[in-house]
């Protein structure tokens, strides 16, 4: 699914996240939906609400629907605050003061996320999946 509520360039149209067709100008509906794998590149208030772009409001409903079904997992967004903060602007490993500091996580919080990305990672090497696109009709 796209990662951006709408494109940066005025010329160019938004992309339906469901159906991958170009929006025509003014069509575009928005929206945001709880997702855990998600951490806004921005405003550290929205993460854990994935932002959403569809061609009509059927495409919007059905994948609001989808992310309903989907778990929620706090250390799941937790790991993907700790991954935005070690990558954004910080090429070198951050101490745990710094780790803090970055995330607004407690070490509690931080070390969760930690074995709960070593437990993802066994079942599942491609820690950073995009979830599956709903089917659309």
């Amino acid at each position: 699914m796209n990662d951006s509520l709408q494109t940066d360039d005025p010329a160019l149209p938004d992309i339906c996240d469901l159906c991958r067709r170009a929006i025509p100008a003014g069509e575009a509906a928005y929206g945001r939906v709880p997702d855990s794998s998600w951490a806004d590149p921005v405003d550290r208030e929205l993460d854990g609400w994935r932002p959403i772009v569809a061609c009509g409001i059927k495409h919007l409903a059905d994948m609001q629907q989808y992310y309903r079904q989907r778990p929620f997992v706090n250390e799941e967004l937790w790991a993907m605050k700790i991954d935005r903060a070690q990558s954004a602007q910080h090429p070198l490993q951050l101490n745990q003061e710094q780790l803090t500091r970055e995330t607004g996580l407690n070490l509690l919080q931080i070390e969760a996320a930690a074995r709960w990305g070593a437990t993802k990672t066994t079942r599942d090497p491609d820690i950073h999946h995009k979830p599956k696109t709903p089917p659309a009709d």
